[in-house]
């Protein structure tokens, strides 16, 4: 390689590398082009260095063929090389993901395989989440997002055993998404409800994913978050709620340049003003995406941006256009068919699938303490539910009047909450519930008893505790809620609980549930945002 030669490249390389750092998607992605070109007789490591930016870029601006083509070139030499194995594992699941989105299933399963199967021999927790996670969408992509849904459960179930944000968040936006596709498979069935009932269970992932995206900065992931929460509020007719998502996404996808996304996020637009009543614009908005990913190989885009627009123009009269569009569509949907077909016999039984089967003797009794456990946990909130207050009292109240100890209850809700729920929507609403959760869990011990019995009520056992002691704690508690930063949630919520507040004895549930109760009637009829005791 001459000296101008090699002068050249580490120049471009150095502007990917400026640029991959700023978020400058485009010239980033020109810079690595021009590296990768000149780098044919670098050294190995340089030529590393330029291919792993390469595919950065690809993969973030949606240009996923050449991604699968570029991977095949620079994973080799990432196995040659002494790359950290987590590196490798990193770039492997980068291409799965790429090979999967434009149909390359069997590439896409085989390097999925060897990412699963190096995270295994890491002992790699997370990464061997995302490569579940990887292999989720695969079956997805194949067809069959029920699978895919399953090995994205376990995914997100790794994920938060070894507490890692990044597996857990990418495991809740890829059960969004799978679970969106999944939903325009059935929305048309003999069971609407079947596909309502899957977007009512993905709010909860919306939620959770939206809440650690906003404390991330990489616009990239809060587009794709945003996009999908957008979504799912649609197909739920949530559409005041839906349409900030959806714009804010589309807003990002604009300013990092994330073309491919920002198709997907047309689409996503064109069926909320389908939704909204607003056929005509929501022609226009998808016939511009279409025409702008003409020449790109958006294979699942373009068959849903055709679907969404042959509906559009049927609603408005639009005879001829609709007829061309659904034709474009059927021509893509039989072409996917097909791929589909030929990925399922080729993958007919999978190396993740053999290893769930030697893993199930081992894992069969951890799922079954799970199942019940997760049976005593609302969902929304991580807090136990009435079945697990019915589960732990007899033997901790056995234990407490036995030995004549005191033990406290209180009752606590949310003052105002209806006016939270219309004013700022049930997407924040959900939010107040599960912070106030971990507001409780942080100011309680272990021993106490924290349970949501329902709506906005929330039932505190204190054992061991007489009534100055509760008092205390429940005031404070109290105040903690009242000077919470919730406005950070949502700007001008404010939020504040009233408790009610009673002792043993007796030691008798209904009993000291009723009369906490009424005490919690009292905090509300006298002011709210007390604590009153009875």
């Amino acid at each position: 390689m001459t000296a101008a030669a090699s002068a050249d490249l580490l120049a471009l390389l150095a502007q990917a590398e400026a640029a991959r750092d700023a978020g400058t998607l485009i010239a980033g992605l020109a810079a690595a082009e021009r590296a990768w070109g000149l780098a044919d007789e670098a050294a190995p490591d340089l030529r590393l260095r330029v291919g792993r930016l390469l595919l950065h870029f690809r993969y973030r601006s949606g240009a996923l063929w050449a991604l699968v083509d570029d991977g095949l070139r620079v994973l080799p030499l990432m196995r040659d090389s002494r790359v950290p194995v987590g590196e490798l594992i990193d770039t492997l699941r980068m291409v799965v993901l790429g090979a999967a989105d434009v149909g390359r299933f069997e590439e896409a399963m085989a390097l999925g395989h060897e990412a699963h199967r190096l995270a295994l021999e890491a002992n790699d927790r997370p990464r061997l989440s995302l490569a579940i996670n990887a292999l989720g969408c695969v079956f997805e992509r194949i067809g069959d997002p029920w699978h895919a849904e399953r090995l994205l459960l376990d995914a997100l179930t790794q994920a938060r055993d070894c507490a890692d944000r990044h597996a857990t968040s990418a495991a809740l936006n890829n059960l969004m998404a799978i679970n969106v596709g999944a939903f325009y498979l059935l929305h048309d069935s003999a069971d609407p409800g079947e596909a309502q009932r899957l977007m009512q269970r993905s709010l909860p992932y919306a939620e959770e994913a939206m809440a650690m995206a906003e404390a991330m900065s990489d616009p990239f992931y809060q587009a794709f978050v945003r996009g999908n929460r957008g979504e799912v509020l649609t197909h739920l007719g949530r559409l005041d709620e839906a349409r900030p998502d959806i714009e804010a996404s589309a807003a990002l996808c604009r300013d990092g340049g994330f073309d491919a996304q920002a198709w997907r996020i047309a689409c996503s637009m064109g069926e909320l003003l389908l939704r909204e009543g607003r056929p005509a614009q929501a022609l226009q908005q998808l016939q511009a995406a279409l025409q702008a990913s003409a020449e790109a190989d958006a294979r699942m885009t373009r068959l849903r941006l055709h679907h969404a627009a042959w509906r559009a123009a049927r609603e408005v009269g639009q005879t001829q256009q609709a007829l061309d569009h659904l034709e474009q569509y059927q021509r893509l949907e039989r072409a996917r068919m097909l791929s589909q077909l030929r990925g399922r016999s080729q993958l007919f039984v999978t190396t993740v699938e053999a290893e769930q089967v030697r893993l199930e003797a081992r894992r069969a009794g951890e799922r079954a303490v799970r199942a019940e456990v997760s049976a005593r946990v609302d969902q929304l909130t991580g807090l136990g539910n009435r079945r697990e207050l019915e589960q732990r009292w007899p033997p901790m109240v056995q234990r407490l009047a036995d030995g004549q100890l005191p033990l406290a209850m209180a009752m606590l809700d949310l003052d105002h909450f209806k006016q939270v729920n219309d004013r700022f929507g049930h997407a924040v609403g959900d939010a107040v519930l599960v912070a106030l959760a971990k507001l409780l869990r942080d100011n309680t011990r272990d021993d106490d008893l924290i349970i949501r019995t329902g709506g906005e009520e929330f039932l505190l056992v204190l054992p061991e505790v007489d009534l100055i002691g509760a008092l205390h704690v429940c005031d404070r508690m109290r105040q903690r809620v009242a000077a919470h930063g919730w406005e950070l949630l949502c700007p001008s919520l404010q939020v504040t609980v009233s408790v009610g507040l009673t002792a043993a004895p007796p030691y008798d549930l209904r009993t000291l549930i009723q009369r906490a109760d009424a005490a919690l009637y009292e905090a509300k009829r006298t002011g709210r945002n007390r604590v009153h005791t009875g």
